[in-house]
């Protein structure tokens, strides 16, 4: 039996070892996961500001005292396209083996619904890439306004047949 093997495939499965070997080495310098991840409506402008909230775990310790920077991209899950991608302007001094960091990016676009947001941990030049990525999937449909009608209005007192305790806070 002959094993006839194409240039592309084997292009492609070195490709896919060597990124392997990036994901083991990124791991192993630090490992992240999410804590909260939110889409929040903004208060004094229009759109909805994301947020995600990290948790960090350096195995490396020469990275503490050292200048490192985090990148948060924004994709459409509907498409896979990416909407935005974010970072901290200067980096941030790592201070601690463990730890939280938080990444928000504000979405001003009202048809972007369905998103999903892709965290890693860098160097400070953003060239390095120090951790695994990890994902939270958020439905800006499903998110409050900032002000609410006012509900009482419609209420119109005692329920008929009902205890006072009831009807506590209603009357």
């Amino acid at each position: 039996m002959t094993l006839i093997v194409k240039p592309i495939a084997v292009a492609i499965m070195i490709t896919t070892l060597v990124l392997s070997e990036g994901e083991l080495f990124a791991q192993q310098r630090c490992t992240i996961s999410i804590d909260q991840a939110v889409a929040l409506p903004l208060t004094t402008a229009e759109g909805n500001q994301v947020r995600v909230v990290i948790n960090y775990d350096i195995k490396d310790q020469s990275l503490v005292g050292q200048r490192l920077n985090a990148i948060m991209g924004i994709y459409d899950r509907q498409n896979g396209t990416l909407i935005k991608l974010s970072s901290f302007p200067n980096g941030f001094i790592l201070n601690n083996t463990n730890g939280t960091t938080q990444l928000a990016t504000t979405l001003t676009d009202p048809k972007i619904q369905n998103i999903s947001a892709i965290v890693t941990i860098t160097n400070g030049d953003k060239t390095e890439k120090y951790t695994n990525d990890v994902r939270a999937d958020l439905d800006l449909r499903t998110i409050l306004p900032t002000t609410l009608p006012p509900l009482l209005e419609n209420i119109q007192g005692p329920i008929q047949g009902a205890s006072s305790a009831d009807n506590e806070g209603y009357n």
